[in-house]
């Protein structure tokens, strides 16, 4: 028994004694803090005896501002703040909350001290001088002189803009001789035909060039592709047009192809109808004269 109660006492001194344990003690310093004046930076060191996570700076500091504050580089129980006094006379600093890294440990609160804030005035000099009033440079107006100015060429904008004249067209110059009117497809595909009967050629090249001749009226006539396009293929284009010569077309051609390509000899009198044939057919859209009526 007596040893059970020689070991609660042992256990009981321990978790008496813990508390004091786990508190830590700081030390602090001073560096820079005589001879103060308003803006005149001073160091404020902090040491404690155990790993420092940050110190806490309290919102109502008006007397004085914190412009640096961190941890030394050299070891994590030093911390170091640099304080600028912001009032003259003899100001007291608040005391500081220095928390550590380890929750076991209880934070400990730095000593408030005062300092003496000299001020920057000399020695006699007992009168603040007024800032002297701004100066304008030469020729500055004030600001609604450009707003003025602003408005002014919106306006003459909008004025030009509403008022712009269309461009003129350009006269066309007067001829002195008068145009002469275009000749029509089928005239040009007569005369094409009058000059190769003037001309001296064999019967396939005479052929070639009456299909050639046709080919070219159609195609300057109905606006598709007849010099490219095989007889079969022109017949076809004109089953679409629904042209009521497409037949005569057809057998015109497949006579040529015949002399073209079969190398038939025709006898005289059917080179005389076919080419009979073809200047008929180009005058069919010769337009009958207008008779002139009296006025």
């Amino acid at each position: 028994m007596k040893m059970l109660k020689c070991w609660r006492a042992i256990v009981l001194a321990a978790l008496l004694l813990l508390p004091a344990v786990l508190i830590g003690s700081i030390s602090q310093e001073l560096s820079g803090a005589d001879s103060l004046n308003v803006g005149t930076p001073f160091s404020f060191t902090i040491i404690a005896d155990y790993a420092i996570k940050n110190v806490s700076i309290p919102d109502s500091l008006d007397e004085f501002a914190i412009i640096d504050s961190k941890l030394s580089k050299t070891n994590t129980y030093t911390w170091h703040l640099s304080i600028v006094p912001l009032k003259v006379g003899s100001l007291s600093f608040p005391r500081l909350q220095v928390n550590p890294v380890e929750i076991s440990v209880t934070a400990e609160y730095t000593d408030a001290f005062r300092v003496h804030v000299l001020s920057v005035l000399a020695e006699g000099d007992t009168l603040l001088k007024d800032i002297k009033p701004m100066q304008r440079y030469f020729l500055q107006p004030p600001f609604w002189v450009y707003l003025l100015i602003l408005l002014a060429i919106i306006a003459l904008v909008w004025y030009l803009l509403k008022n712009r004249k269309p461009k003129p067209k350009p006269v066309e110059k007067l001829r002195a001789d008068p145009l002469k009117p275009a000749v029509p497809a089928w005239q040009k595909a007569i005369n094409s035909l009058d000059e190769l009967n003037k001309q001296t050629v064999n019967v396939i090249t005479y052929h070639f060039l009456m299909s050639v001749i046709l080919r070219t009226f159609l195609e300057e006539t109905y606006g598709f592709n007849a010099l490219e396009m095989t007889t079969r293929e022109i017949q076809q284009t004109f089953r679409k047009l629904q042209l009521d010569t497409s037949g005569e077309i057809k057998c015109f051609l497949a006579y040529c192809d015949m002399v073209k390509f079969a190398k038939v000899t025709p006898e005289s009198s059917d080179i005389e109808l076919n080419c009979k044939w073809l200047k008929d057919y180009l005058l069919s859209f010769a337009k009958p004269p207008t008779e002139a009526t009296d006025a």
